[in-house]
């Protein structure tokens, strides 16, 4: 059975949190669509981006704070239970 490639997919390659199979799906799915590497590039830099800047929030105990209170108010308007207290990346070593 053939599973299509999602934009979904693209993300998690570039996060590396596809199983090997799979990985090996978006790779042969990007070499045949030179754009969609492009697209593949342009996330990675702005994963790379935003954990950056959480690294930086992180490290601002003022700025933390200020951002878990907007995202504790977002989750009360919405009921949302996603976006959780922001916590160490894993690759903020």
């Amino acid at each position: 059975m053939v599973h299509l490639i999602t934009e979904q997919d693209i993300h998690a390659y570039v996060d590396d949190e596809l199983t090997p199979a799979r990985r090996r799906a978006v790779e042969a799915f990007l070499a045949d669509r030179h754009l969609s590497l492009a697209q593949a590039v342009t996330y990675l830099r702005t994963t790379f981006d935003l954990r950056s800047l959480k690294r930086e929030i992180y490290a601002d105990d003022a700025l933390r704070g200020e951002v878990e209170a907007l995202l504790a108010r977002r989750r009360a308007k919405t009921g949302e239970e996603g976006a959780a207290p922001l916590e160490k990346s894993r690759s903020s070593s």
